[in-house]
């Protein structure tokens, strides 16, 4: 490893360890020989700090920051002598291609079969039961590698097939990758279309798009599908259901967006009632008033609270509700008592001192945790910051919700001064999925308005709600719309009205609305309505 020890060999580490990881998009973080993240270029960073070159990374329940102390940069790999606080803790860290890592000789077999071997082994068997199943259908090409061209990810099989004179697009996952990138599937296929037929003359564009789902684990992605139309791309989709245990591949019908909305069988699920804090609650808010909010926490029966979105302490039941602090992912927990209230100030001290706009350590965990919580936080504030139209008095987050994946995305739901629902989804990193994770949340609330839920429910008092459909603001910084946005969102049915906002990138300082633009200008038909 080649050591970094003064100001020199700090900035030609930075300067090699970024060159070497230009040729990938994602990359394993592996520690003590287990896979501890997967990252992307937009959660991690090297930065040069006080003369030290520091490694940082995080999502949205995480964040490390690691002085490098040495580095070695070969091939697929970036491996790391990395150390913290008083360098007491000093540890080994490989950043890892998996993509071009499985494709060297000395990656160890378990490493290989567990993504690239793994992937394209299913890549063949679908291949070998599109042949078998589907009469007339030839196979032209087969691939599961990252396809940079088309903006496409080694996480799902691809073919290219041929039916007579026509070309079908297949896009396939397993049952063996993560739910996220199951449902994910959907708009990469979206993305892949496109750029396939940007690049070739009509005759030879593909004019159907077929998906191959995991059985019992569609369901997100189902839904989704009945909100997508594809007549900006001047072709159809069809949608298959393989069972890997059985080697089967069945057609699936859709369920139209009638069937999904007036009979699903997953209903909304609304906030529980709250535990509350009472006991604690105004010496937790005496240490900072003008921070603190005090809110439910989602999914769980108990009020929590934070300081610009980050989570400090939450209120737990029991036969005299007690209330327990730290920060997931980056502070233990531990149990108020009056002996910890020192210790429960000094987190809310250093969070307050930290997480803010002018933050004295952009490095720290509490600065970089939970960015779209901050967001939200900030527009709960203000929503009008957003849209002058909506109004301040409404703001929910989360309601309803629905059980299932977890999901660390935020959803807002308010109203316009006319009546009409607003949910609004926000990001503050490039997303693909950041129009269809919005449409998640649009069906769920078009479901509850039909039923009557809110009026039933109390919310939005004083209001008449209009009887028409949410509208679908897609909110992320305006630099940070990822560049297949309009590809996604452009297919979205017309009965959802969705419109994009782009904010000021340095929103930490206050949120601007910039630019407000409908995603798509097309007009609903009475084949859209039953569709």
């Amino acid at each position: 490893m080649i050591s970094v020890k003064n100001e020199d060999s700090v900035a030609r580490a930075r300067y090699e360890i970024e060159r070497a990881m230009l040729d990938a998009s994602e990359w394993e973080l592996w520690e003590d020989g287990g896979l501890a993240a997967t990252l992307t270029p937009a959660n991690l960073a090297f930065s040069v700090e006080w003369g030290k070159l520091i490694f940082a990374w995080w999502d949205e329940g995480h964040a490390q920051s690691w002085r490098v102390l040495a580095y070695e940069a070969t091939g697929p790999e970036i491996r790391l002598q990395v150390t913290r606080g008083l360098a007491r803790d000093v540890r080994r860290l490989t950043l890892r291609d998996p993509v071009r890592w499985g494709q060297t000789p000395q990656a160890p077999r378990d490493v290989v079969a567990s993504r690239p071997e793994r992937r394209a082994h299913f890549g063949a068997q679908l291949a070998e039961w599109v042949a078998r199943d589907l009469p007339g259908v030839k196979l032209i090409r087969a691939t599961t590698g990252t396809d940079r061209t088309h903006s496409v990810t080694g996480n799902y099989a691809r073919l290219i097939l041929r039916r007579g004179r026509e070309t079908i697009l297949l896009i396939g996952v397993s049952a063996a990758e993560s739910q996220q990138e199951i449902d994910g599937v959907i708009a990469t296929g979206l993305v892949w279309l496109a750029t396939y037929n940007q690049r070739r003359e009509a005759r030879r564009q593909a004019r159907r798009l077929w998906f191959s789902l995991p059985v019992d684990r569609s369901l997100t992605a189902l839904e989704r599908l009945t909100w997508i139309d594809v007549a900006p791309l001047n072709a159809r989709i069809e949608c298959f259901e393989m069972d890997e245990a059985r080697g089967a591949l069945t057609p699936l019908r859709p369920v139209t967006q009638t069937e999904l909305l007036n009979a699903h069988p997953h209903d909304a699920v609304w906030p529980p009632r709250t535990i509350r804090g009472d006991f604690w609650r105004p010496r937790i808010l005496a240490l900072a008033p003008d921070l603190i909010e005090v809110r439910e926490r989602p999914h769980r029966p108990g009020e929590c609270f934070s300081i610009h979105g980050l989570e400090f302490a939450y209120v737990v039941g029991g036969a005299r509700p007690g209330v327990k602090f730290g920060v997931a992912g980056a502070r233990d927990e531990a149990s108020l008592t009056e002996d910890g209230l020192p210790a429960l100030g000094a987190l809310v001290d250093e969070i307050a001192r930290v997480r803010r706009a002018d933050s004295p350590d952009r490095q720290h965990p509490f600065y970089r945790l939970r960015a779209e919580a901050w967001l939200e936080s900030l527009l709960r504030r203000d929503i009008r910051a957003l849209d002058a139209r909506l109004d301040e008095r409404f703001v929910y987050s989360q309601v309803p919700t629905w059980r299932g994946e977890e999901r660390s995305v935020i959803d807002l739901l308010s109203v316009d001064h006319q009546g009409r629902l607003v949910v609004i989804e926000i990001k503050v990193n490039e997303d693909r999925q950041l129009p269809l994770q919005g449409l998640d949340y649009w069906m769920r609330v078009e479901q509850a308005r039909l039923r009557g839920e809110f009026a039933r429910r109390g919310l939005f008092p004083g209001v008449t709600l209009a009887d028409q459909p949410p509208l679908l603001y897609l909110v992320a910084p305006r630099l940070r719309f990822h560049r297949s946005f309009a590809v996604v969102a452009n297919c979205l049915s017309p009965r959802v009205e969705a419109w994009r906002i782009g904010i000021n990138d340095n929103w930490r300082d206050g949120v601007r609305g910039h630019a407000i633009e409908r995603v798509s200008t097309r007009r609903e038909t009475d084949a859209d309505c039953g569709k």
